[in-house]
């Protein structure tokens, strides 16, 4: 999902390194069992393995995949992150979804574990879909993402 929309934006002239969207959106999720058995933040192991590796860049978008950086002012510094941050919450498992399908997954499987996290849910899910206006409207006319 992710390279593809990576794709068409630099069809577009967006200014976006393809291959680094397709190494960090294959690899985003690799410290998902450690940040569960241990109880850390998601994406700060992923970081740590790839900046020891010297994969500074992969590090560094895969450290803004998870769900409460876009709460963050500026939550991101190129197209890269913002690629792969949406794209992470347009599938669920093996399937791709629309983001109220996903964010709804969210709600569903994590928003019941803590009312702080159903929260950060509910907040981040406008911002998502804003995130995802700004996409569509540089790929206006290329039909094919609105039914991704």
């Amino acid at each position: 999902v992710a390279v593809y929309i990576a794709k068409k934006l630099k069809e577009k002239g967006i200014d976006i390194n393809v291959d680094l969207v397709s190494m960090a959106s294959l690899l985003h999720d690799i410290d998902k069992h450690y940040s569960y058995a241990f109880h850390i933040k998601h994406g700060v192991k992923a970081q740590e393995i790839f900046e020891n590796e010297g994969l500074h860049k992969v590090a560094a978008v895969v450290n803004k995949h998870h769900l409460n950086r876009i709460l963050e002012e500026n939550p991101f510094s190129n197209w890269e992150e913002k690629v792969v941050y949406y794209a992470d919450k347009r599938v669920v498992h093996d399937s791709i979804v629309s983001l109220k399908e996903r964010f709804d997954y969210l709600r569903k499987r994590y928003g019941s574990s803590s009312p702080e996290f159903l929260e950060k849910i509910n907040l981040a899910q406008p911002k998502a879909e804003a995130l995802e206006n700004e996409i569509f409207n540089i790929v206006k006319e290329d039909k094919s993402l609105e039914t991704m």
